[in-house]
């Protein structure tokens, strides 16, 4: 189906599916129009002049705003409305034979009282870990699957035992995210905005819920690119201890996050390029200012840079691998952690993990590739039942106006590094490639919630955006801002029935969500 296919089909059959894509796209033309004009100054004006005069310089070196009082009423109300969604109808609160239910087919399992997708692997795997058994599931590093373990051991093996930890994790991310856009751009009201659409995207409200691993490896790379824009940002003329706390943190949330899932690495990447870029700046700072001690301070970072990033993350990774020693007999009191047998458990699986991503060869219905995240146009369907003329499916993709504007969000970002040198617009563009570009080169088979990392960036994307607007046009910006907060917010309601799988009459899946034919509601 061509662009000129889907419109000419728009305006012959007229249904809300239809019309609601096309409405979204306009009002993020016309919000992306608004922009443009609010960014730049009339020709001649006082403030054109000084555009032009003084060209920025390229920046991490400035100091973070800090949370205040105020912050505490909205950040409190945020966190209690998404806890109460994050946990209504998580799953009920019956005890699950998991080896019985393994074998139910998954077209017989209600999603309420039993396993659905991955969870079939991951929860399995969190039980055998529970009982000292060999794990089923190796193809992941057992971080993840022992977060699950404790959430199982805490609240019961159920459905909603073996979520909620995950729920908790989704509802943090937004706690860490707005304190990193207040410290970013420190306005309470785009901390407030930028929060809410974070909550409002379809991707971490599904993929939260989930007994699932992507969840915990999510937050930690949140909070691994939270730590280092705190280390980025620390004045440079600062002691130098007072950056070391920053860069620790940094360095392991950033190890937790390849210990649940090895595409933590990608994290890695935009990590070590950002915190080059400050050394280079740093060491620009110095010779400016002929301020002596550069070779001193950086000699310093790196040692203590080796420990956060490497012999930390490594050793803890090496640790996760315990209830794989007790499975095969061994103790820590005798000794597991020094021994060979230990050691080759932790090497063979690596070995295991390398093999079969590299050469899994797959097929699957939902599978899409990376432009596809993108454009939103692929979801991944997680639950598809029939019941009484009534249907529920849940499964996971994006909002719309939060994915595809934060996309245009990005390429504004690009432009901005290079018209503006904008620091923060550079950290979000790196942090957003880092963990997209990686996909464009994997061959094998892929799902919309690999692009979860990404959308992270996207949040904050638009965050830039809302500051900037409030700036420009502060009480025009405002409306605006809170005008696509309030659209965001919309969808979600509209589209809640499917991202939490209630039982709806087929029209309104088919008249109302189903955009696009790709789209498998």
């Amino acid at each position: 189906m061509t662009i000129g296919d889907y419109f000419r089909g728009v305006i012959s059959n007229p249904s809300p599916a239809a019309i609601f894509p096309t409405v979204i796209v306009i009002l993020l033309v016309l919000f992306f129009i608004y922009y443009i004009k609010a960014l730049r100054p009339r020709r001649g004006t006082v403030d054109w002049i000084r555009a032009e005069v003084n060209k920025p310089r390229l920046t991490f070196l400035s100091s973070r705003f800090p949370m205040e009082k105020i912050d505490i009423a909205p950040l409190f109300i945020i966190t209690l409305l998404f806890f109460f969604l994050a946990i209504l109808n998580l799953g009920n609160t019956n005890t699950v034979d998991i080896m019985s239910e393994i074998h139910i087919p998954a077209a017989e399992r209600e999603h309420m009282s039993s396993l659905y997708f991955d969870e079939i692997f991951h929860v399995r795997t969190a039980a055998e870990h529970i009982a000292g058994i060999k794990p089923y599931e190796i193809s992941h590093p057992p971080l993840g699957k022992e977060i699950i373990a404790a959430s199982i051991l805490t609240f019961g093996m159920t459905p909603f035992g073996w979520r909620l930890f995950g729920a908790l994790f989704g509802v943090m991310m937004l706690v860490v995210m707005y304190i990193f856009i207040k410290n970013m751009f420190g306005k309470t009201f785009v901390a407030v905005c930028g929060t809410f659409i974070f909550g409002f995207d379809f991707m971490r409200f599904v993929q939260t819920r989930l007994g699932t691993i992507d969840t915990y490896s999510v937050l930690f790379i949140l909070l691994a690119f939270f730590f280092m824009y705190r280390h980025i940002t620390t004045d440079a003329n600062a002691p130098f201890r007072k950056s070391l706390v920053s860069l620790a943190f940094s360095g392991i949330f950033f190890g937790l996050s390849f210990a649940v899932k090895w595409t933590g690495f990608y994290a890695g990447a935009g990590l070590l390029i950002l915190y080059v870029i400050r050394l280079i700046l740093l060491g620009i700072h110095y010779n400016t200012t002929q301020k002596n001690g550069f070779g001193i301070y950086l000699t310093k970072t790196l040692l203590f840079s080796f420990l956060f990033f490497v012999v930390i993350p490594v050793i803890t990774y090496y640790l996760t691998y315990i209830p794989y020693g007790i499975a095969a007999g061994m103790t820590l009191s005798g000794g597991m952690l020094w021994s060979t047998e230990y050691f080759n458990i932790v090497w063979n699986n690596q070995l295991y993990m390398f093999k079969y991503h590299s050469m899994l060869v797959a097929e699957h219905p939902y599978s899409s590739t990376w432009w596809q995240w993108i454009l939103n146009i692929r979801p991944i369907l997680y639950v598809g039942r029939v019941a009484d003329n009534t249907r529920a499916t849940f499964g996971g993709f994006g909002n719309p106006v939060v994915w595809w504007g934060g996309f245009v969000a990005m390429i504004v970002m690009a432009v901005r590094v290079f018209t503006h040198r904008d620091g923060k617009a550079l950290l979000i563009l790196i942090g957003y490639l880092s963990q997209l570009l990686p996909w464009v080169a994997v061959t094998r088979i892929v799902f919309i919630y690999h692009y979860f990392p990404s959308s992270l960036f996207i949040i904050l994307a638009l965050a830039h955006i809302f500051n900037t607007l409030i700036e420009q046009r502060e009480d025009s910006g405002r409306s605006v801002v809170y005008g696509y907060t309030v659209v965001a917010g919309l969808l979600f309601v509209i589209f809640y029935p499917m991202l939490s799988g209630l039982y709806l009459p087929y029209w309104y899946y088919s008249d109302l969500l189903k955009w696009f034919v790709t789209w498998p509601f």
